[in-house]
């Protein structure tokens, strides 16, 4: 059950983080003076080529009322390149390059791989914090009473239909403009929650850590 949980968590997780890319719907309503500040700040801060930073995932499946959570480290490049380290409770390792995917399973001996295109949804191109931009044309964005002090918070409604998405929110500091929370709700009250700390702007990431090399006699399963 846990291992499946952990894969539910992982896919979820990247669809979240790369939901935003691809063909918008409607053209957005005027935004609030005050959203399209802190969306320009935001977007300057992550128009860089890529960054790393301490997750811990917390996936709740309402149906299953079961909650799980994880932590590791992440690492991102743009265009779409994702490394999700699981490294408690269980390793796992989540890659993509934008193109292939690959979910490998240690302790189980298993790899699952797919296109990424297929497994998060048809939706292709770099993840949202890559082009902040998009959220303005995908999202009805908001400010949410969740904020204050140090952090705001954007709640984001998908324009049309994108997934089975509900609703999203950001939770971002006010002093660097990091994202330091991203909340997802689904149609099926799910969620999945992303904590994100230690973000580093400046590190340097070769492109051989979002690729997967499979190890010898290791089982392989398709997504």
């Amino acid at each position: 059950m846990q291992s499946r949980l952990l894969i539910l968590s992982a896919v979820g997780m990247a669809a979240a983080m790369m939901l935003f890319a691809g063909p918008l719907a409607a053209t957005p309503e005027k935004m609030d003076p005050l959203v399209a500040d802190i969306l320009d700040r935001v977007e300057a801060r992550y128009t860089q080529a890529g960054f790393t930073a301490r997750f811990h995932l917390t996936s709740t499946l309402k149906a299953m009322q079961v909650t799980d959570e994880a932590s590791g480290q992440l690492f991102v490049k743009y265009p779409g390149k994702m490394r999700w380290v699981y490294e408690t409770p269980t390793p796992m390792l989540f890659v993509t390059d934008g193109e292939s995917l690959w979910m490998y399973q240690p302790d189980e001996n298993q790899v699952t791989v797919g296109l990424a295109s297929e497994v998060l949804g048809g939706q292709e191109g770099a993840s949202f914090l890559s082009d902040i931009g998009l959220l303005r044309e995908a999202f009805r964005i908001s400010l949410d009473p969740g904020g204050g002090g140090d952090i705001v918070r954007l709640k984001l409604l998908p324009e049309g239909e994108r997934h089975d998405i509900a609703e999203v929110y950001l939770k971002i500091r006010r002093d660097t403009h990091d994202i330091v929370e991203v909340i997802t709700n689904n149609l099926y009250g799910d969620q999945t929650r992303i904590e994100l700390k230690d973000l580093d702007f400046k590190a340097v990431l070769p492109d051989h850590l979002f690729r997967f090399d499979i190890p010898p006699e290791t089982d392989v399963l398709q997504f």
